[in-house]
């Protein structure tokens, strides 16, 4: 159970009472008498008594230690064989810099970049040709940082520019996100902790399962490490890694692979380091390499009855996509848009002749009696617009679609949800708020790299229906669900000889979160 700290006013209002019932005949009925205001002073002083106490009672246990009493843990434990926390990492972001140029002019992984501000050095992570349309022509690109800490979490807008230029490629390139995955000072609270409590509840064995797990996790910007036992044949090990990130953004480059398994061969047992063939490190293959490892998700939805809980419009009636004017965000329907549509309702796309990643999208004005004006431009999966074309279906948004949206494409992510008293909480927004998770229990794991059937260890790499309509059913305002998609639990490929250095990976399509 946890500690409960009283408030200032609970305490206050315990000790007036007391000093009520043990000296009656004492005025104490106004904050401006002397024995109100000493009150005051010792319900200050009980309240941060309390508050160290609950303090010390968190830093007693690693489940709940934080801070310095978390490294001390760490210290004495030492998971994946390290006595200190991770070093600071590098920010990272897909689809975060749009690099303009001739079309057919290419960008390519590697390629550096400066942020002159700071003078800190980026690089692109992913490789890019400029298309030919739009106009004036673009291409979103990975961001990786080569220098590390809080200060390469640079916001959307920031400027940063080529040290050297491909041919026919702009030199500035402006981020069209937020760099917010990864790039922290120290390791943070929740990642350590974790690590410290798989090392405690596996203590190392020499080269087991779990072993390789902490090894894995103790390399710098590794967040999640899964290790395939015998998969290459017997007395083998095969290893594979994610960063923190969305969609193939988790996946390692090939010189972190190499660096990683420079790593476990020094600390793995001689039989294994020796042979070039029985310890591997697997190259990850994502949606957008292999269209099997793509996880498209479609869900109905009814809410509860409650009115906070409704959809903005009446979508009863679905409407479709006549046309899309870019310039102006312009969406005109094939018919009368419906009467309850109003500016600032919610619409989610399911593309039909386009790409869409199902998002919400926050209606600005309406024009005419067919047409509304949105105030972003729909996305697709890889973060990029993806202009609506006609045939796309057009559904309502509301106050759920967001939010149990939000919890299915953090689970398709690789985090873990945890069922907090107001829904599905991702351990990733626990993390960055201070949310204890300690007492919590865990609605739904991350899936990580393929597992069918659980044949190499307890992690699931599937997207299963079931867990899909946990999520959803366990969010409050929600009656019921049904999911249309997948129509089956969908595994992520394990690819066999001689393909088998690779294993696949389930990143997010579209999920669309509809009304039932």
């Amino acid at each position: 159970m946890a500690y409960q700290v009283p408030t200032l006013d609970q305490m206050l209002g315990f000790l007036v009472a007391m000093f009520k019932g043990l000296l009656p005949d004492r005025n104490i009925g106004s904050r401006f008498v002397p024995a109100w205001k000493l009150m005051k002073v010792i319900a200050a002083a009980v309240t941060d008594v309390h508050a160290n106490v609950a303090a010390s009672f968190k830093d007693a246990m690693p489940d709940s230690a934080r801070g310095a009493a978390l490294d001390r843990w760490i210290a004495i434990f030492r998971p994946g064989g390290t006595k200190t926390r991770k070093a600071a990492t590098p920010a990272r972001k897909a689809s975060a810099g749009r690099v303009r140029g001739t079309p057919g002019a290419a960008t390519a992984v590697g390629d550096q970049l400066i942020h002159r501000a700071s003078g800190l050095l980026f690089q692109v992570n992913s490789n890019g040709t400029i298309p030919a349309a739009p106009t004036p022509p673009f291409v979103d690109v990975d961001i990786l940082a080569i220098s590390a800490g809080s200060a390469t979490r640079l916001k959307k807008g920031e400027i940063l520019e080529y040290l050297s230029a491909p041919a026919q490629i702009q030199t500035k390139i402006e981020l069209q996100k937020d760099l917010d995955d990864d790039g922290f000072d120290s390791e943070q609270d929740g990642a350590a902790r974790n690590r410290l409590l798989a090392a405690l509840g596996a203590p190392s064995s020499g080269g087991n399962q779990s072993d390789f797990v902490g090894w894995a996790l103790s390399q710098l910007g590794v967040s999640q490490a899964f290790v395939y036992p015998n998969r290459a044949g017997i007395g083998t090990v095969d290893v594979a890694a994610l960063h923190i990130g969305v969609g193939t953004a988790r996946i390692l480059n090939n010189a972190e692979v190499g660096a990683l398994l420079a790593l476990l061969q020094t600390l793995a047992p001689a039989q294994l380091a020796a042979n070039g063939g029985a310890l591997r490190v697997l190259a990850v293959i994502g949606g957008n390499v292999d269209a099997a490892n793509l996880a498209n998700v479609e869900i109905t939805m009814t809410p509860d009855g409650s009115p906070q809980y409704a959809f903005d419009w009446d979508d009863s009636t679905v409407p479709i996509v006549l046309a899309w004017t870019p310039a102006t965000r312009t969406l005109q329907f094939t018919a009368a848009r419906p009467p309850t549509m109003q500016a600032g309702h919610r619409l989610c796309l399911k593309g039909i002749a386009s790409s869409q990643d199902g998002a919400p999208v926050v209606i600005e004005a309406l024009v005419g009696t067919d047409s509304v004006i949105l105030q972003t431009v729909p996305q697709n999966a890889a973060g990029t617009d993806a202009a609506p074309a006609a045939t796309d279906l057009v559904y309502a948004g509301g106050p759920l679609t967001g939010v149990v949206r939000g919890a299915i494409v953090a689970h398709l992510n690789g985090d873990v949800l945890y069922a907090a008293p107001t829904g599905p909480l991702p351990g990733a927004v626990a993390a960055s708020s201070s949310i204890s998770t300690a007492q919590l229990q865990v609605l739904a794991t991350g899936i990580g790299t393929a597992n069918p059937a659980g044949i190499y260890g307890a992690w699931v790499g599937s997207l299963l229906r079931g867990t899909l309509q946990r999520i959803v059913t366990y969010t409050r305002g929600v009656r019921s669900t049904s999911v249309v998609t997948p129509a089956a639990d969908q595994e992520a490929v394990d690819y066999a000889f001689p393909n088998d250095l690779q294993i696949g990976l389930l990143t997010p399509g579209y999920v669309l979160v509809r009304r039932g």
